[in-house]
């Protein structure tokens, strides 16, 4: 029997229709939307869906699944970093590769090298779920061997990914943090259902109901006395090089740099206190 398409299907073939030459910005951030408010398999649903228009023949639709891709990524957290981590999505991903660099990589290909550079060198690296993704370190090194070459990345943009470094968080804001990755996991694990799945979603499934302790479960008050720690430090240096500078001086970027994280963290500490 006819399965229609499902509604994120339909909003996925829209957005990088053959029709269209530029992204749909709009229709993009819908998607991410929907992905966002209805979890389950979605964040699977949606990265997966693009993979056939990324590796098929179009050059025009690759490019805006590749867009599409990257608005998940920076707009729907952990749960679709730890799908496009899975060895599934990069062997997809990858899989119309040429086995060394061609001497000009076509532009859908340097546009996947860029985004798997920008992935590693945030998520990667200030994830606090960072080994969930250790693939993706794993297929940056596996390219590297093979002779790739990773192209330099805009580091405003790729900020994005996980948003200003250093953003004060609540103890609720850790918590919920973490069931969400939790539960993202989870949704996998059940999704796969091997027999090795299974057991080590039951495991996961006591954890998050409370009727088991996980051996890792952060100290969150500490996490918390840490992060302010961190802030008063920056605040000191701050004025300690407003103290130093002359009347006229420019001020650097370090300066600039440390003002604005002040700034941004001032706002939160009022919320949160």
């Amino acid at each position: 029997m006819f399965k229609p398409p499902s509604r994120l299907q339909t909003m996925v073939d829209r957005a990088v229709g053959s029709d269209r030459s530029d992204p749909d910005l709009a229709l993009n951030l819908d998607i991410c939307e929907l992905v966002n408010n209805k979890k389950g398999n979605y964040p699977h649903d949606a990265v997966f869906a693009l993979l056939p228009y990324i590796n098929g023949r179009s050059n025009s639709q690759a490019q805006l699944a590749l867009t599409l891709l990257d608005n998940l990524v920076k707009n729907c957290g952990h749960p679709v970093h730890y799908q496009i981590a899975t060895r599934e999505f990069l062997n997809e991903l990858f899989r119309r590769f040429p086995e060394y660099q061609p001497a000009m990589p076509n532009p859908v290909h340097y546009r996947v090298l860029e985004m798997l550079q920008e992935w590693r060198l945030t998520m990667c690296r200030r994830s606090r779920y960072r080994d969930d993704l250790q693939r993706i370190n794993d297929m940056y090194a596996l390219l590297r061997r093979k002779g790739w070459h990773f192209p330099e990345i805009d580091a405003e943009n790729a900020a994005v990914v996980l948003g200003p470094e250093d953003t004060l968080k609540s103890r609720e804001e850790l918590e919920k943090e973490d069931l969400e990755a939790m539960q993202a996991k989870l949704q996998e694990l059940l999704r796969r259902a091997t027999p090795r799945d299974l057991r080590e979603a039951n495991k996961l499934m006591k954890i998050i109901t409370g009727y088991e302790q996980s051996s890792k479960r952060p100290d969150y008050d500490r996490e918390w006395e840490k992060e302010l720690e961190a802030i008063e430090n920056k605040a000191t240096l701050l004025v300690e090089m407003l103290q130093s500078a002359q009347p006229g001086d420019r001020l650097d970027d370090t300066i600039q740099e440390l003002l604005a994280k002040c700034v941004s963290n001032q706002s939160r500490l009022q919320k949160l206190i």
